[in-house]
């Protein structure tokens, strides 16, 4: 059974088939082959993801980004962004970073956030001075950062499928993200003093104020989430559905780009896009189905705790138990964390999600990794993989939006690349960054 699920999944996806037809059809065949029936098992698995409570996140989250989207958030954040910051060196670049990570929190979604803020800050950074390739290359990296900030997408499926509370896995990406935000504005501070880019004019006093006044709006629903969610007022299902109601009365009555007249277009393409992910996600479970009842989380967990264990012991055979668990643990991190990255090289962030999930949380929980410490390990890995070639995704965005080849961004993504993968070593090896503000919740 198992083999015939991982044969038929690997062979259609080298004939190029989209990964959760691969992961439908591998399951169907498996579960053909064992003698089950596929066809209840795959309704019966819809039917739980249809009835799971958390999983109703997701379509209101979407459509939350898309209703904030029509409703201007991109330019207003940008230009309050902008007056707070644009007169420092670098300070341009760090718009872009601090924008992509306040539109972010918004739509949750990368590719949205690198196609908003990148359209608008790549063209002001090369009239400022900067590289188009440089101002692209930043307009990728930092539409990524978004993904651990709430609400996140990634973050969110993520608890769907470990069965990890919502509340805690989103509070565990807001330090991480943060820190990948800091670290890409470092990079660009250091470019900029390199390359001597002009600083801009600074601001009024009068300017900063009406900047911060027309985004004020899109800075409350961050932090009516965000607090929300901290302060155990309304749980994470509960907060897509606030943020819905509060993109509603903002974008209608308060900037009034929202109209009767384009509701229907928004909700339709809302729907489009949460009806893929549900697709998504419920192929996913199918599949991790069929590899538990394969055995194949557990063996591997096995195999791979046990081969680390042996190298722990060839290096030093008169290790304690206690040294012995924390070498075998840190080696256990880095061939995963190696593994995400080169998964990440080839697979999309979604469907990778679903997949190394099922398979490598067993490992985790055997070592001691706390389910929320582990979630933001794998979705920094995979955010790192939506900027690495050769699949991309929100390099190729960047690239369409900025119209710049993509082998003139490569020089200026391996450096901001490098800060990324530090702090994805310090979260990784200092669980507390990821599980401080979730202990609140405790």
């Amino acid at each position: 059974m198992t083999l015939v699920l991982l044969v038929a999944f690997l062979v259609l996806l080298l004939l190029d088939i989209p990964v959760v037809f691969c992961m439908l059809i591998a399951s169907l065949a498996a579960l053909l082959f064992n003698g089950d029936s596929p066809l209840l098992i795959g309704l019966e698995m819809s039917r739980a993801m249809a009835s799971f409570y958390p999983f109703i996140a997701v379509p209101f989250f979407i459509l939350a980004g898309d209703l904030m989207n029509e409703g201007g958030l991109s330019q207003r954040i940008t230009d309050f962004m902008r007056a707070l910051v644009g007169h420092r060196r670098g300070g341009m670049a760090m718009v872009t970073t601090l924008s992509s990570q306040m539109f972010g929190a918004v739509s949750g979604a990368s590719s949205a956030t690198c196609a908003a803020i990148g359209s608008v800050m790549i063209p002001v950074m090369e009239r400022q001075g900067y590289s188009r390739p440089f101002a692209t290359a930043l307009a990728a990296c930092s539409g990524t950062t978004g993904a651990l900030i709430p609400p996140s997408l990634m973050l969110l499926v993520y608890g769907v499928i470990s069965n990890t509370s919502i509340e805690k896995v989103f509070l565990g990406g807001v330090l991480p993200g943060i820190m990948l935000g800091v670290g890409l504005m470092v990079v660009s501070y250091f470019f900029a003093r390199k390359h001597n880019v002009p600083v801009a004019d600074k601001v009024t006093r009068v300017e900063l104020f009406k900047s911060a006044q027309a985004a004020i709006f899109a800075i409350m629903l961050v932090l009516i989430i965000f607090g929300g969610i901290l302060g155990g007022v309304f749980t994470a299902t509960e907060a897509a559905a606030v943020a819905v109601v509060y993109a509603l009365l903002v974008g209608g009555l308060v900037y009034r780009r929202l109209t009767l007249r384009n509701l229907p277009r928004i909700f339709i393409g809302s729907a489009r896009t949460a009806a893929v992910l549900c697709f998504l996600t419920c192929a996913a479970v199918l599949f991790a189905t069929v590899l538990a009842l394969g055995h194949v989380p557990q063996t591997l967990a096995e195999s791979l705790l046990s081969g680390c264990g042996k190298l722990v012991a060839a290096a030093g055979s008169e290790l304690d138990p206690q040294t012995f668990a924390m070498l075998r643990k840190i080696l256990v991190l880095l061939v995963v964390n190696l593994s995400l990255l080169l998964i990440g090289m080839f697979v999309d962030g979604g469907p990778a999600l679903l997949i190394v999930v099922p398979v490598l949380l067993p490992v985790a929980k055997e070592i001691g990794v706390d389910p929320v410490h582990f979630g933001v390990i794998v979705v920094c890995n995979l955010i790192i993989g939506l900027v690495t070639p050769p699949v991309g995704t929100t390099l190729f965005v960047a690239s369409g939006v900025g119209g710049v080849k993509m082998s003139a961004m490569i020089p200026h993504v391996l450096r901001f690349l490098g800060m990324m993968i530090a702090v994805l070593i310090l979260v990784t090896f200092v669980p507390a960054i990821s599980l401080w503000l979730p202990s609140f919740l405790d």
